[in-house]
């Protein structure tokens, strides 16, 4: 963000501003070679709460300016503070006399606040009338506006995206694309055996679709850490919600939540079987976990313990080639990571919706944290009926959530990772 220097202004007064361009095309020239897009940010400390006659002509003005040092293949973003609230609007350089009002501005912090979301007109529906009852009718818009990836669907990104759509999510983004297996069927939500052998993901998207509730749904069947398309997907959405357990994928979502400046709540579950006096397994320990992380809040996926990187490139050794053993991977100085936890219905559905929970939490927080559990992380105990967290030291030198090199990052590539291409770049 550059401020806008007292000397660039000819004109100023409650009615109207004028300014100078030439200052500007140093950056416009930057936003052509580093692809930025040009934006110009006001506030009218005692004017209306909306664009004026005379922002519409300084927009006119400033579009025109870029898209001739520029050219027509451009975009244009003006943000407006006025009356406690932001407003913003984009244009485009085929056709800059038209502005297009955003859907929403987030502001990201400790949590989600939204500005310039749509206002419902009409009473809420039945399906909303008791969480406009318990959140208030702003609540159940601001839910509305939002879109929301899924990336995983199985035994707890089905059951997110199921009872998200019938909570009132807008839009949801489902991501995954391993056939549906009859062993999943104890599990996954809204799928049948009629479905074994479909991509989850699809499958998934008709069902949602098939309840008849207003929320669009959008599907694709890739893995999110090596497809562009799945990682424009991602980008594009306002919360991530990682319901995978692909530590590559996990890793790819942990880099995107700083570089795009996105809520990431990420579910996993663990435990471990043993053998009982009977002879028979018993858990002698199961738990689901939630992390959720935001770009200057939270520790990310690493110094959380949820990732390694010598599980993830034990995954990527694993899929160059699937019969590799223990001991060749041991030589690599690798190793499988997670912990030995049976897929259990009610284990992964209760741990979904407890992601779906912490999402209303962000949007209207009405959790009373008690000091020995995180915000950043917990876990549900199953077994012992308890919700704790514990201490993670993490690395004090973290390039994600301390350094914060990949906040707001600079790419060249998506995530500057070339396999994956330039943006909006397919082949």
């Amino acid at each position: 963000m550059i401020q806008f220097e007292d000397a660039w202004v000819t004109e100023s007064s409650p009615e109207i501003v004028a300014f100078e361009l030439a200052p500007l095309r140093e950056l416009f020239q930057r936003c052509e070679e580093e692809g930025l897009v040009f934006g110009f940010i006001h506030n009218h400390p005692a004017g209306p709460a909306q664009f004026s006659d005379m922002d519409e002509e300084n927009e006119r003005t400033l579009i025109k300016a870029l898209r001739n040092r520029n050219g027509h293949d451009i975009t244009f973003v003006a943000m407006l503070w006025a009356d406690g609230q932001w407003l913003a609007r984009t244009r485009k350089g085929g056709c800059p006399e038209i502005a297009v009002p955003v859907r929403h501005t987030l502001v990201l912090g400790e949590r989600i606040t939204l500005y310039g979301y749509k206002e419902s007109s009409d009473e809420h529906t039945e399906v909303q009338a008791r969480q406009a009852a318990a959140f208030g009718k702003p609540f159940v818009d601001m839910l509305q506006s939002l879109r929301i990836g899924v990336a995983g669907n199985g035994g707890t990104g089905s059951p997110f995206a199921t009872l998200g759509a019938r909570g009132g999510i807008g839009e949801l983004v489902l991501l995954d694309k391993d056939p549906l297996a009859a062993s999943n069927l104890n599990r996954v939500r809204g799928l049948m055996k009629a479905d074994v052998g479909f991509v989850k993901s699809d499958t998934l998207k008709n069902f949602i679709e098939g309840i008849g509730l207003s929320v669009k749904v959008a599907s694709i069947a890739s893995d999110v850490d090596t497809d562009p398309v799945a990682v424009d997907a991602l980008a594009s959405c306002d919360v991530i919600v990682g319901c995978t357990d692909d530590f590559a994928g996990r890793e790819l979502m942990n880099a995107a939540l700083y570089a795009y400046a996105q809520p990431l709540i990420d579910i996993g579950l663990g435990g471990k079987v043993d053998d009982g006096l009977d002879g028979h397994p018993y858990l002698r320990y199961h738990y689901g976990r939630i992390s959720t992380i935001l770009p200057e809040h939270g520790q990310c996926l690493f110094c959380q313990g949820v990732i390694k990187d010598i599980w993830i490139q034990a995954q990527l050794a694993r899929r160059e080639n699937p019969d590799i053993t223990a001991e060749e991977l041991k030589d690599r100085y690798l190793e499988d990571g997670g912990t030995d936890a049976p897929g259990v219905g009610p284990f992964t559905s209760a741990s979904a919706d407890f992601a779906v929970a912490t999402l209303f939490d962000l949007i209207k927080p009405f959790r009373r944290f008690p000091p020995e559990v995180r915000r950043d992380m917990f876990f549900v105990d199953f077994v012992k009926m308890e919700i704790h967290s514990h201490e993670t030291v993490g690395n004090p030198d973290c390039s994600y959530c301390r350094a914060h090199e990949f906040l707001l990052l600079k790419e060249s590539c998506r995530l500057n990772r070339p396999f994956l291409g330039k943006r909006d770049d397919f082949c």
